[in-house]
């Protein structure tokens, strides 16, 4: 839990509280201490508080009356009663204002534990269900602008979400994956179609960070308008990264016909096709001049958002079907690159860089068959302490280089490869076996229990239990 607040208006007893919550062995980030209902309702009005104890008998305001103004704000604490046994009829009527626990003067170190530890674990249920809502109510946004049909029900529950989270009237924004929303009000997607989705109201578009290329729509309002909003974001995102500009949140002026037939011709699936057979050739200055023509005319306006897309997606299948080697996945996906200057300039830089490895076969096969033998020992050994540094040295490689072949060849970083490896694992045991969560986090290579299950959550959305008992149904 992060804030603990203790009202008590004997110094020394407060004080007592206060040291034995921190030595509890419950985590708890900060305790503050009142010594009047008064100055403890100050303190709640300025900063959420997840647990309060509180005596009774106090000047001023006792506890009773605090017990009961907490319940008006927005986020009540849990409220834990103090008292001695004269005051029990007190602390019964204290019960009837929503206090959780009780407990008696002199307090005990144990006593005052097991509370903690009680509400520590409510708080915390909470937090995992709020999550789990949060998430599903994320889902099913995301479900929504990818063209999917919602249920009636659905429709009121995403109506619903807009207006507490949003208010009434909304704009959504398009931007690159580490585009950042500072306020807490408005909602955000992560990884849709590459980037990510922020809606918020109108006056909070500038608490967006680094929101360069990013595509903004009108404003709209209602459930049934934000699909076409997504849409007119979506469509202004993906001109900001042809066009090269920071933020488009209006129509672009329109290119003439006959120069997009001419451009056209340099995204036809022949003309691609033909380009990618100049990677494997010797010829330098062909292969920069052609490409760099048809990023020009894209640049330009000259070759549609879509059309270009669909040039790109059929490089990177021709290039993988010849070469047998992976494009890179930033490459194969345009749009988490911010814009086209930076996606043609990762682009040349790739294509030159295998032209020189396909130039010399015998290279490509012997970088290929290191990785593949880093890849068997890394599948037989990630369960140990495992690290970039052990897997290099094990195949003779510079760790640089061996770092930029791991991606090229599997497609992934090392880090993310080996953690998808031990989730899968963990899953299967999760699943198949009855070990305990310790056991499988050991097994997969966690040394520590703890971080094993905050990585858990991260990748699967849910804890190992969570996980395990959804799995059993």
């Amino acid at each position: 839990m992060k804030k603990v607040l203790v009202v008590e208006d004997e110094k020394l007893i407060r004080q007592g509280i206060a040291a034995m919550i921190k030595r509890s062995g419950v985590a708890v980030e900060e305790v503050i201490e009142c010594s009047n209902g008064i100055a403890a309702l100050d303190v709640l009005s300025q900063q959420t508080v997840d647990v309060m104890f509180t005596d009774i008998r106090m000047p001023k305001m006792n506890g009773i009356e605090l017990a009961q103004a907490v319940q008006d704000l927005d986020n009540p604490p849990l409220t834990v009663a103090i008292s001695g046994y004269d005051d029990f009829s007190y602390a019964v009527e204290m019960m009837r204002h929503g206090v959780r626990e009780y407990i008696l003067k002199p307090v005990e170190r144990e006593k005052l534990k097991d509370v903690l530890m009680k509400l520590d674990a409510e708080i915390n249920h909470r937090m995992e269900d709020k999550e789990k809502t949060q998430a599903m109510d994320n889902q099913l946004l995301k479900y929504m602008l990818q063209d999917k049909d919602l249920s009636v029900e659905d429709v009121v529950l995403v109506s619903e979400k807009l207006d507490s989270e949003v208010g009434p009237e909304y704009m959504v924004v398009v931007a690159t994956e580490d585009a950042l929303l500072k306020t807490p009000v408005g909602i955000t997607l992560n990884a849709v179609h590459g980037g990510n989705v922020f809606i918020v109201p109108p006056e909070s578009i500038e608490e967006i960070e680094n929101t360069r290329y990013m595509g903004v729509s009108e404003k709209c309002s209602g459930a049934g308008e934000l699909k076409i909003a997504y849409e007119q974001a979506f469509l202004r995102r993906v001109e900001a990264f042809m066009q090269n500009i920071s933020v488009v949140d209006c129509k672009l002026p329109e290119v003439p016909e006959e120069l997009k037939k001419v451009a056209l011709k340099l995204a036809e699936e022949s003309a691609v096709k033909a380009r990618v057979q100049l990677v494997g050739t010797d010829r330098d200055k062909d292969l920069k001049q052609e490409w760099n023509g048809f990023f020009i005319a894209a640049s330009r306006g000259q070759i549609e958002p879509d059309v270009f897309l669909e040039a790109i997606n059929v490089f990177v299948n021709e290039f993988t079907n010849i070469y047998k080697l992976k494009v890179l996945d930033e490459l194969a996906s345009p749009l988490k690159i911010d814009c086209l200057d930076s996606y043609r300039e990762k682009f040349m830089s790739f294509l030159l860089q295998m032209q020189t490895k396909i130039q010399d076969d015998s290279d490509v096969d012997v970088t290929a068959a290191k990785i593949q033998e880093a890849v068997s020992y890394i599948n037989e050994n990630y369960a140990t302490d495992l690290n970039m540094a052990v897997v290099s040295n094990h195949i003779s490689m510079n760790y640089s280089l061996f770092s930029a072949e791991f991606k090229n060849y599997t497609g992934t970083n090392f880090v993310n490869y080996v953690k998808d490896l031990r989730m899968n694992e963990a899953k299967k045991l999760l699943i198949e076996t009855d070990l305990k969560v310790n056991e499988i986090s050991a097994k997969v290579g966690y040394d520590n229990e703890k971080h094993f299950m905050k990585s858990f959550k991260v990748y699967a959305g849910v804890s190992p239990s969570e996980y395990r008992k959804n799995a059993m149904r």
